[in-house]
């Protein structure tokens, strides 16, 4: 008996020490994780881990796309949403522009300093062109009155000289001074600014615009590269049993329309469309209503409520544009995510579209990206002056605006084959006034098509 006795308390004790070595180990593993990645002195992998794709929150739709980096010495970088450097420097800067004290609100100048010359800087290319009322709204600036609320502007820059002052611009060619940057948040960005991984910073040049005939913003410049890898893309395409349970309230009723590339559901009062290249199309009868279309905060706000109720948001999404037509509200979105390089959709890859009635009356979203691997071969560019001569015949408006960016991206398109592959090819990206010409940048592949959206 005292044997057996023994022998348990023995195994007890052995129990209560594996017990006690477990959480130490768990322990460990929490305050000193492993990185994520392997070794501190692995190199950046090349494959984009995406957040988790679908939650059923909005996400912040109004962040920039880009923020152009100038440290003050001539050095120029950019980094863009979705990469790791953006995600550290885009938390300070948004905490400097909120709740701003803009007085009597912007004044109109003759134009934004020339960033070459004016020290350290940051600019944030917006997705989408706003009233500055409605910027002042988003960002809580404070301002008994607000003169120039009128003025749509897409540009806020940041120059952290003495004082450091805040300036927005936009499409129509307006310049402002918004406000004098507090000491306190000009040392945070300035003090971010020098903690910049130096291996971001990387040769950029002034457009050669003299054969051309075409003229440019003074701040605008191109990166000067020669070749990309080629990426490959990894999307989540739609389940058609899944969207069916989502969309329809009694399956009884559902019957199919089977079409050559695409195949669609409806009970008579909704239709649900899916392609063979992933794109999901909804839409509902539509009740006529007397109201006015809603303006963008409460269009935003009953777009939210739905998608979030059907499935949810993917997290890579800005708001590109809102347009409020007789008996509607149209918001487009463009995804805009990348880890080395940045991937970026045209706009309208989800849109929503809310009635005057206050409901969502018609969906569309195309695949949302799961991963991107920039490991193909490299990928020779043609020059941006290149493209520039190959967009003016599709964009004259080229001829008479400005170039006011242009960039380099990878843009996201179902492949040529209707499979269901999406691909990235490098693309040059042109603005002029509230003008994007899209350039398709392969070499070897040139000319294709230019592509406008206005």
């Amino acid at each position: 008996m005292k044997l057996a006795s023994g022998r348990r308390e023995a195994l007890l004790n052995l129990l209560l020490l594996v017990l006690v070595a477990t959480s130490l180990l768990l322990s460990v593993r929490i305050w000193h994780p492993a990185p994520l990645f392997g070794d501190p002195g692995t190199t950046e992998p090349n494959v984009q881990l995406q957040p988790p794709p679908i939650v059923r929150e909005m996400p912040e739709v109004f962040r920039p796309t880009r923020v152009s980096i100038r440290d003050g010495e001539g050095g120029w970088a950019e980094v863009h949403a979705g990469s790791p450097a953006y995600s550290t420097l885009w938390r300070p800067i948004r905490q400097a522009i909120t709740g701003l004290d803009v007085g009597g609100g912007p004044t109109l100048i003759s134009s934004v300093p020339d960033l070459s010359q004016a020290g350290p800087s940051l600019q944030l290319h917006l997705p989408v062109a706003l009233m500055v009322s409605e910027w002042a709204d988003l960002w809580q600036w404070k301002a008994p009155s607000l003169r120039n609320g009128a003025i749509w502007v897409d540009r806020l820059t940041i120059v952290l000289g003495e004082p450091a002052s805040v300036y927005l611009s936009g499409p129509p060619g307006f310049a402002l001074h918004l406000a004098d940057l507090p000491g306190e948040q000009r040392k945070a960005l300035a003090d971010r600014i020098e903690q910049i991984d130096p291996s971001l910073f990387r040769p950029y040049r002034s457009l050669e615009l003299e054969d051309l005939g075409l003229t440019a913003l003074p701040d605008v410049v191109v990166p000067e590269v020669k070749q990309m890898p080629a990426a490959r893309i990894t999307v989540s395409l739609p389940d058609e049993r899944e969207e069916e349970l989502r969309y329809f309230p009694d399956l009884s009723v559902v019957r199919r329309i089977d079409e050559r590339d695409a195949r669609s559901l409806t009970d008579g009062q909704r239709l649900l469309r899916i392609t063979g290249t992933g794109l999901l199309q909804f839409r509902t009868a539509d009740a006529s209503a007397a109201e006015e279309v809603p303006r963008l905060a409460r269009a935003l706000e009953i777009a939210r409520q739905w998608v979030g109720s059907l499935g949810g948001w993917p997290q890579d999404l800005v708001l590109r544009r809102y347009v409020r037509e007789e008996q509607r509200g149209r918001l487009e979105f463009g995804v805009n995510t990348g880890w080395t390089y940045p991937v970026e959709s045209m706009p309208g890859a989800v849109q929503v579209h809310v009635s005057a009635a206050q409901r969502v009356v018609y969906f569309e979203r195309t695949p949302t990206v799961q991963n991107v691997a920039f490991d193909g071969e490299p990928l020779a560019l043609i020059t941006p002056e290149a493209a520039l001569a190959h967009a003016l015949p599709a964009a004259p408006v080229l001829k008479t605006e400005s170039v006011r960016s242009m960039y380099l991206t990878y843009l996201l398109k179902p492949g040529a084959d209707g499979s269901g592959q999406w691909v990235a090819d490098p693309t040059w990206v042109i603005q002029a006034g509230d003008t994007l010409v899209y350039i398709h940048a392969v070499a070897d592949e040139h000319p294709r098509p230019p592509k406008v959206v206005h």
